[in-house]
């Protein structure tokens, strides 16, 4: 399950343990359109959970999408980003962390929390629980491309 929330000319796409959920985010990205960032986060203590391989839309088709989006996409880790949700927080052009950890592969024992995340590269900026999505917020207007009038 998915829940969209439109804030300051942002959409917060707030994930929810669902296994329908990579369908469910395609369907989202379409819907949303070009015309507005993206701020992705998730619940309690897991940013988006790790999906087991074949299940729904494919993986691959979300990732694109997000990469392709012609705005920012930021995501905003709020706890666990492992295997699928890791690739989900990558695919976004920033990421703002405030909990939980990064597990790039599954497989492997390698964990990083936020200072090491931050510190190998894997998150652009920390920030607390309470100020992440604002602080996601700002990262996606900063990043937005400024429209000039012209005179």
């Amino acid at each position: 399950m998915l829940d969209l929330h439109y804030r300051r000319g942002v959409v917060v796409v707030r994930f929810r343990p669902d296994p329908g959920l990579l369908d469910r985010l395609g369907a989202a990205l379409a819907y949303i359109g070009s015309r507005r960032s993206i701020v992705l986060t998730g619940t309690g203590a897991v940013f988006a959970p790790d999906l087991a391989t074949g299940e729904g839309a494919g993986l691959t088709e979300v990732l694109d999408a997000l990469r392709a989006h012609p705005l920012p996409v930021v995501a905003a880790i709020n706890g666990d980003a492992i295997g699928t949700g890791w690739a989900l927080a990558e695919a976004a052009d920033v990421r703002v962390m405030s909990g939980g950890v990064i597990q790039p592969d599954p497989a492997a024992a390698v964990c990083y929390r936020v200072r090491a995340a931050v510190a190998t590269g894997l998150v652009e900026y920390a920030t607390t629980p309470a100020n992440l999505l604002t602080d996601a917020m700002t990262v996606a207007g900063r990043l937005e491309p400024q429209v000039v009038a012209a005179g």
